[in-house]
């Protein structure tokens, strides 16, 4: 891997660290607050990923052509 990439590898692990640090600090500071929205907002996000990655799934099994038999 070239210099540059690693580069680029690192500031996106930056930016991604940055963005879950933030995250967890909004939800921490509504959780305190008793918001009833720092809770919904992370279980929804979380439920609809899931359904995503089930729906992906369902439709990669759907799509996978079979095999013909061999004789």
């Amino acid at each position: 891997m070239d210099e540059e990439a690693v580069a680029l590898t690192r500031r996106y692990g930056m930016l991604i660290s940055l963005a879950a640090a933030f995250a967890g600090l909004v939800y921490t500071i509504g959780v305190l607050r008793k918001s009833y929205w720092a809770l919904a907002l992370p279980v929804t996000a979380a439920t609809m990923g899931m359904l995503y990655i089930t729906l992906w799934i369902g439709r990669a099994l759907m799509t996978t052509p079979s095999e013909p038999p061999e004789e």
